[in-house]
């Protein structure tokens, strides 16, 4: 069983938009295991965000995930991963095709709503960076 981290993003937090998101992964029969409201703070913001610290964006893509609170989850289930980015779609809301989360909702480059990891090892990472306790 594979398991994933999903950031629900402050803008699906302040859209509403979670339970509508939460029920598209429920629907895909995937298991919710741990779930909290939180505020990121900065230097976790910084730490997440280390792979794009040379992009332009990186200072707006900081300001906007501690802007306010987000809702993150372990989402476990078979090819877990794959499937989490594929509803999801692209990191460019512009370029996700309908049907997905971003292509649904989104109206941003960054401010896309959602995060989910990109593979098996940053998905562990990620799970001990927001909840130590299940590593």
């Amino acid at each position: 069983m594979e398991r994933t981290l999903v950031i629900l993003k402050p803008d699906a937090v302040k859209r509403k938009l979670i339970g509508e998101i939460i029920s598209r992964f429920e629907r895909k029969n995937l298991a919710i295991t741990h779930m909290k409201v939180m505020n990121i703070d900065k230097d976790v913001a910084i730490e997440h965000y280390a792979h794009v610290r040379d992009l332009p964006i990186f200072e707006d893509m900081i300001n906007f995930i501690t802007s306010g609170p987000v809702v993150v989850m372990v989402i476990t289930g078979d090819k877990v991963i794959g499937i989490v980015r594929n509803m999801i779609g692209k990191t460019s809301s512009f370029e996700s095709a309908p049907g997905t989360i971003r292509g649904d909702f989104g109206y941003h480059r960054f401010e896309n709503l959602i995060h989910a990891s990109d593979s098996v090892e940053s998905a562990e990472l990620e799970i001990k960076r927001f909840f130590p306790s299940l590593v």
